[in-house]
C-alpha cells in the first residue's frame, strides 16, 4: 500500500473516530474543522464539502458556523501562524514595539501572508501570559517579555523549518501564599499522584461513600462561594436551580477566559487540573448530571493537552466513567475546544458554541437551569468556582466562608498586570483594600513613575482612580463606585499611559469581538471604533464627546448580551477622569503623552470586521503602529 493511500485510510478514520466522539453532527463540525487547521494551517473547498458530507449540514451550514470563529480561516494561508498580543497589558509592557518588529522582519502587516507562504501574522486577543507581557506565539508556541532584537532569530529557526514543540512558558508560580489553591504555588503540573498525597479526590470519595448530595450542596451554601467568572452569583442557588428540574442534566465548566489581563484559570489548569476534574465531578454528583463538559479556548493549547492528560489519569483510577468507585453515579467528562471568539465567554453564547453552532447569545429568560445545553438543565461554572470545591467539601464551608468578609466570603485570585513592579497571580481574601493589592504585593508603579488609573476587570469595568484605593476589595464595595471586579483582571496604568489611545485599543478590541447579533453592539461597537481612529488621527471634534456619550448609553442599555453592555465603560469613564486630556486631542490635536500620532499615516488599523459567516477575504493592506 503506498504512503498516500495509508495517509487517506488513516485520515479517514480519524475523522469516523471525531463524529463519534460527539453526540450530534453540528458538535462535531468545531473539531473536524479543527482537525483539517491542524493538518495544513487552513480549511480547503474539499475540506469543507467533506465535513458537509460527513455532518449531513450543507456547505453553507459549515461555512456560516466555521467563518464566525477566528481560528478558522478558509483560504490558503502562511505555513506558520504568528499571533501578536495586542491587548492592553501586553501593549502596556512593549506589545507595540514587538508588533513593529515581527511586521518589519516578516515584511507583512496583519492579515498578511509572507511572498514565500511561510507566515501570516494575526493579532491575538489575549493570549492569557499578561503577567510576563508583551507576548506572541508562532503555531502553538508561544513566546514571553521577548525583546525586539530577538525576533529575527527566532523567525529565522522557524524559516528552517523549526517544528513547534509546544513551548510554553513555565511563569512564576503563585506570588503568595496561597490559603485555598496550595497546588499553585508549584511552578510544575501537580499530577494525579501528587495530588493524591495532597489529599485529593478524598472529598469526592467521601461524598460518594455518605451518598448525601444535599450535605455537600448546605457546606457550599455555608462556604458564600459565588461565581468567579464575574457574575458572583452564589454557586448554591444555581445548583438548586438545576437540580431541582428534571433529568437528563449537564454540567458545563466555562474555560474561556478571554478577558484581556486574566489568566488565573490557565494557571490552574496547568498547575493544578485535578482541583478542577473533583470539583467539576463533586458538583455533578450534587445535580445528578452524568456528562459533563469543559469548553476551553483555543489559545490555551498547553492547557488543552495537560486537561486530556489529567482527564485520562482520573478515569484511569476510577474518579471518572461508570459506576465510579462501585457506586451507582456515573459521570463522563469531555474537552471541547473553542475557536477563538471572546463573546464564548458569555454562558448562552458558550452553550451555542457546545452545541457546534455559531455563538451567538440567547435572551434570558429562559436561564440556563432549565434551557441549557441540548435544551435541557445545566449548570455552568468558572473553572476558579469550581476549582474551589474540592477545599471547601475537605474543609467545611465555615472555614472558606472566614477567609473573606461579610460581605464577600472566600479568598479570590486576582490578576495583576500593566504598569506594576511586581506582576504576577495573587490568591487574596476578599475584604483586602485595593491599596494592599497594588502597593504591599504588586510594588507600586515603578520607574519613577505614578500611578494614573487601573482597570480592576480587564476592558469590562469602568476604571477606578488613585483616590479609590482604600476601596475594600469585595463585590459591594466595587460596585458602590459604579466599577465592578469581574474575573479580577487588575491592570495598572502610569502616568505615561494616554487615555485616549487606551480607550482607542479598547473599542477596536471590542469591535473586533463583537459577534454582530445585535444592532446595538455591532453597530455601536463599529461607531465608537471609527471615531476614535478619527480622534487618534488627529481627525477629532469637539462634539465627538458627546457623540460618544450617546453611543455608549444606548449599547449599555439595548444591547442583549454583557460584551455591548460594558463596551463603553472604559472610554467613558476615560472622558469623565480625563475630560482635559481629550479636549487636548479633539480641540487642540496634540496627545500630550505623545503616544497618539495625531496624522493618518503611522496609526495602526485595526482589522476589526472578520467576515462572521460571509466568506469574502479582507483587503490586504500594510499596517504601521503608532
Amino acid at each position: 500500500m503506498s504512503e498516500s493511500i495509508q495517509k487517506k485510510e488513516d485520515d479517514s478514520l480519524r475523522l469516523e473516530e471525531i463524529m463519534k466522539e460527539w453526540d450530534t453532527p453540528e458538535q462535531a463540525v468545531l473539531p473536524l474543522l479543527h482537525h483539517f487547521m491542524e493538518e495544513k494551517n487552513y480549511i480547503s473547498d474539499a475540506d469543507v464539502a467533506r465535513v458537509s458530507q460527513m455532518t449531513g449540514l450543507t456547505v453553507s451550514d459549515i461555512l456560516g458556523i466555521g467563518t464566525f470563529y477566528q481560528h478558522f480561516v478558509f483560504h490558503p494561508t502562511g505555513k506558520n501562524s504568528v499571533r501578536v498580543c495586542l491587548t492592553t497589558p501586553c501593549l502596556f509592557r512593549g506589545g507595540k514595539e514587538l508588533f513593529g518588529k515581527l511586521s518589519e522582519t516578516l515584511g507583512i502587516g496583519l492579515e498578511e501572508t509572507t511572498p514565500d507562504g511561510l507566515f501570516t501574522l494575526y493579532p491575538a486577543q489575549c493570549l492569557g501570559q499578561c503577567s510576563e507581557a508583551p507576548s506572541f506565539s508562532i503555531n502553538n508556541d508561544i513566546y514571553v517579555g521577548t525583546s525586539p532584537e530577538k525576533i529575527p532569530g527566532i523567525i529565522e529557526e522557524y524559516r528552517h523549518g523549526k517544528i513547534c514543540q509546544t513551548v510554553v512558558p513555565v511563569g512564576e508560580p503563585l506570588s503568595n501564599t496561597p490559603m485555598v489553591f496550595t497546588s499553585l504555588q508549584s511552578a510544575e503540573t501537580v499530577y494525579i499522584e501528587k495530588y493524591l498525597v495532597k489529599d485529593g479526590y478524598k472529598a469526592f470519595e467521601a461524598l460518594l461513600r455518605s451518598a448525601d448530595g444535599d450535605r455537600a450542596l448546605d457546606e457550599i451554601k455555608k462556604s458564600g462561594l459565588a461565581g468567579r467568572g464575574g457574575g458572583a452569583f452564589p454557586m448554591y442557588r444555581k445548583l438548586e436551580g438545576v437540580r431541582k428540574n428534571p433529568a437528563p442534566r449537564y454540567l458545563v465548566c466555562n474555560a474561556d477566559e478571554g478577558e484581556p489581563g486574566t489568566f488565573k484559570d490557565r494557571y490552574i489548569m496547568e498547575r493544578d487540573p485535578h482541583s478542577l476534574i473533583e470539583g467539576m465531578a463533586i458538583a455533578a454528583y450534587i445535580i445528578g448530571a452524568e456528562e459533563g463538559f469543559i469548553y476551553i479556548r483555543s489559545e490555551y493549547p498547553h492547557s488543552s493537552m495537560i486537561l486530556e492528560k489529567a482527564i485520562a489519569e482520573a478515569r484511569e483510577r476510577g474518579f471518572l466513567g461508570h459506576r465510579i468507585l462501585g457506586s451507582d453515579f456515573s459521570f463522563r467528562l469531555r474537552l471541547y475546544r473553542g475557536a477563538g471568539a471572546y463573546i464564548c465567554g458569555e454562558e448562552t453564547s458558550l452553550i451555542n458554541s457546545l452545541e457546534g453552532k455559531r455563538a451567538y447569545p440567547r435572551n434570558k429568560p429562559p436561564h440556563l437551569s432549565e434551557v441549557g445545553l441540548w435544551n435541557k438543565p445545566t449548570e455552568e461554572q468558572n473553572v476558579e468556582t469550581l476549582a474551589n470545591v474540592p477545599a471547601i467539601l475537605r474543609n467545611g464551608g465555615e472555614w472558606y466562608a472566614r477567609l473573606g468578609d461579610e460581605k464577600s466570603p472566600g479568598t479570590k485570585l486576582f490578576c495583576l498586570s500593566g504598569n506594576i513592579a511586581r506582576p504576577g497571580l495573587y490568591e487574596i481574601p476578599l475584604g483586602m483594600s485595593l491599596r494592599s493589592l497594588i502597593e504591599d504585593l504588586g510594588g507600586g508603579v515603578p520607574g519613577g513613575h505614578r500611578l494614573k488609573a487601573l482597570l480592576p476587570a480587564g476592558s469590562a469595568s469602568k476604571m477606578l482612580l488613585p483616590e479609590h484605593l482604600d476601596l475594600s476589595l469585595d463585590y459591594p464595595s466595587i460596585a458602590k463606585v459604579g466599577a465592578f471586579l469581574g474575573s479580577a483582571s487588575v491592570i495598572v496604568m502610569d502616568d505615561s499611559v494616554c487615555m485616549v489611545d487606551l480607550a482607542y485599543w479598547i473599542a477596536a478590541f471590542s469591535h473586533h469581538e463583537s459577534c454582530g447579533q445585535c444592532t446595538p453592539c455591532r453597530d455601536g461597537t463599529e461607531d465608537v471604533y471609527e471615531v476614535l481612529l478619527k480622534v487618534v488621527r488627529g481627525e477629532g471634534k469637539p462634539e465627538y464627546l458627546d457623540l460618544l456619550k450617546s453611543i455608549g448609553s444606548y449599547m449599555r442599555e439595548a444591547s442583549i448580551c454583557g460584551l455591548g453592555q460594558t463596551a463603553p465603560n472604559v472610554p467613558l469613564s476615560s472622558m469623565e477622569y480625563f475630560e482635559e486630556e481629550w479636549k487636548a486631542h479633539l480641540v487642540d490635536h496634540v496627545c500630550p503623552s505623545g503616544i497618539c500620532p495625531m496624522k493618518p499615516e503611522g496609526t495602526l488599523v485595526f482589522p476589526t470586521r472578520r467576515s462572521r459567516g460571509i466568506v469574502a477575504s479582507l483587503p490586504q493592506v500594510h499596517f504601521s503602529v503608532h
